[in-house]
């Protein structure tokens, strides 16, 4: 019978004690751990091979480009700005992860740029989720079995390719690495079995420390509210409390967590500038009706996940209709319907049911992503540990026959072997496009929907190749659709700058200025368009302006050193260079020119304008 106000008692479960049988309490316990590990040995094994990966994508720019990651100097601005400010200062941004910036710099301090450091915290990060996805699931689902069953399904499940296998995509084990030991020790909490206001204070710096890794966090309260609703609920030999009631003493239970939850919406407003920043312009209509098709999305994904991509061509509904809205909306409230009815008969299942599908909610906020990049595998990584649960709830009924493998139900030992030998075959092939960046660009060609967001990752692919012909021309069909796009704009500028066709990247580099003035980079290759046009002063100008927004980008300097060698002002271009080289102290090239005006100049004074005109070096 349950305590009121207490968690339910944490016993074995029936199953646990007919297993233990002669062996007794010990032999299981032994028997545990020997699983566990082995679970926990072939979650690590399923991702070894990512050691070899390269960075790809976001890694070249969040890890390598980011000059943030080099010094402790920069600390402060991983708590006042949002993950991208490094590279775009002005850009109003929607992540404020600053500890996720130091986990980068720590990372960076100890391996450095070698991609095998960065992706084994990645998959020792995964690793350590997996255990406390078992820990997890034996507190709520009363069984020692049921908990190492959610465990491999966690771990071994192919739709976390993204999350582990992606350097980046730490975010996602990072969080749940804070989030469920808050929750387990708020469980230890109310059981009044340990320190009751040492397990609280716990709970709630982790909890701190989730919110601060990834803003996920937040449905935490939320999913304490549901638990304390469902273990208020009555039982066979107490009355039942009224709704009322139940709701009160769960938003009490929950009381701390939303005063944390506050302190941090207010440190995130003021760091972002506002609670939101909109990316797309979409009424919330459209946002609404788009709900449907993105969790029939999520929930294809986790039941099958076969085929997967690091983008989807999914765009906003702005014209329900069957295939669209009708058909996704049935099968999403046949899903719910099934879990209403479940979460009524078992309790373990609505506390399954939490996890499952309150982590959800926050991406579906679907304005704040870019249209094409609003659905990803990763949004999945704690929401899955819902499904992991729900699944060995399913697996700890299979109990059938008397017939025994390793002490345990034939038909139970069977299915976590073929569970185990499919996902980690999955594992295998769902990782295998992060290898570098030719695996990434040739699976996302092999995988396009023929969208908008589909034909820039090919333009992409082909600029990564070289082929900046190909590349132009399908940047040429997507400006056709998104003419006021930056990105578009920008890259089709940069494109034909790396082409050497000097007029049109002025062209369309200076129409992404005009479509988006705070942007360094779009500044920095229009100086170097127009240095090459002979236009100094136009160059000396646009360079200026992008050190202006971001005064700590590589090559910035080196190259307005070498604008203003051009025009004779050698101590300023002498400036320039040493600034070059205290944000890149390995610059072969800025070194060699200071040293060349040091030694030039050795003993004399150096006036802007009076040095004869040097011949150009190449920024």
């Amino acid at each position: 019978m349950d305590r009121p106000g207490r968690a339910p008692d944490a016993g074995p479960s029936s199953l646990d004690a007919e297993l233990s049988g002669p062996f007794g309490k010990r032999g299981v316990q032994r028997d545990t751990a020997l699983a566990l590990i082995v679970i926990l040995a072939s979650v690590f094994l399923a991702y070894f091979r990512t050691l070899s990966f390269q960075f790809v994508l976001d890694d070249r720019y969040q890890i390598v480009d980011n000059t943030w990651l080099r010094s402790w100097r920069y600390l402060p601005r991983y708590f006042t700005s949002d993950v991208w400010a490094f590279l775009h200062p002005t850009f109003p941004g929607n992540l404020y992860r600053p500890l996720f910036l130091v986990l980068f710099r720590l990372q960076y301090m100890v391996v450095g740029l070698n991609p095998w450091g960065w992706h084994l915290c990645t998959v020792l990060a995964h690793v350590a989720v997996t255990l406390l996805v078992y820990y997890l699931a034996r507190q709520l689902l009363k069984d020692r079995l049921a908990g190492l069953f959610a465990a491999l399904i966690f771990g071994l499940h192919p739709v976390h390719a993204d999350a582990v296998a992606w350097v980046s995509g730490v975010t996602e084990p990072l969080l749940a690495l804070f989030l469920i030991p808050s929750f387990l020790c708020y469980l230890r909490k109310r059981s009044g079995q340990f320190h009751a206001r040492a397990n609280l204070v716990a709970s709630l710096v982790l909890y701190v420390l989730a919110m601060l890794a990834k803003e996920t966090a937040l449905v935490l309260p939320m999913i304490i509210f549901g638990s304390e609703l469902i273990w208020s609920a009555r039982t066979a030999a107490t009355a039942q409390p009224s709704l009322p009631r139940r709701c009160l003493q769960a938003l009490f239970a929950t009381a701390p967590y939303l005063v944390a939850s506050a302190a941090y919406l207010i440190l995130r407003a003021k760091a972002l500038h506002g609670f939101q920043n909109p990316r797309e312009w979409h009424s919330f209509l459209s946002m609404v009706l788009t709900w449907p098709s993105v969790l029939c999305f999520y929930l294809r994904h986790m039941l099958w996940p076969v085929g997967m991509s690091p983008f989807y061509d999914m765009t906003f509904v702005a014209h329900p209709s069957v295939t669209n809205f009708l058909l996704p909306t049935v099968v999403i409230l046949v899903v719910l319907a099934g879990l209403w009815m479940g979460a009524k008969r078992f309790r373990e299942f609505a506390l399954a049911s939490f996890w499952l599908t309150l982590p959800i909610l926050p991406v579906l906020n679907l304005r704040v992503f870019t249209e094409g990049h609003f659905v990803h595998d990763r949004y999945l990584y704690l929401p899955s540990v819902g499904l992991a649960m729900l699944a060995a709830l399913g697996g700890r009924q299979l109990c059938a026959g008397r017939v025994r493998l390793f002490r345990r139900p034939a038909v139970q030992t069977g299915m976590v072997v073929v569970f185990a030998v499919v996902l980690g075959v999955g594992v295998t092939r769902e990782t295998a496009c992060y290898a570098d960046e030719n695996a990434y660009y040739n699976h996302l060609a092999l995988t396009s929907g023929g969208g908008p967001a589909s034909k820039l990752n090919l333009a992409n692919l082909q600029g990564e190749k070289g082929n900046f012909e190909a590349a132009i021309v399908l940047y040429q069909e997507i400006l056709r659709e998104k003419p006021d796009n930056w990105e578009v704009n920008y890259d089709l500028g940069y494109a034909y700058y790396l082409q050497g066709q000097i007029a049109d990247a002025d062209r369309y580099l200076a129409r992404a200025v005009s479509l988006d003035p705070g942007r360094p980079e779009s500044y920095f290759y229009l100086g170097l368009a127009k240095l090459k046009e002979g236009d100094v002063a136009a160059a000396s100008d646009n360079v200026r302006h992008a050190i202006y927004i971001r005064p700590d980008a590589e090559h910035y300097h080196f190259a307005l050193g070498v604008i203003l060698k051009l025009q004779g002002d050698l101590p300023g271009a002498l400036s320039e260079f040493r600034a070059e080289l205290e944000i890149d102290p390995n610059s072969a090239a800025a070194r060699q020119q200071a040293a060349e005006i040091e030694a030039a100049h050795i003993g004399k004074p150096m006036v802007p304008g009076s040095a004869p005109a040097p011949r150009e070096a190449a920024p």
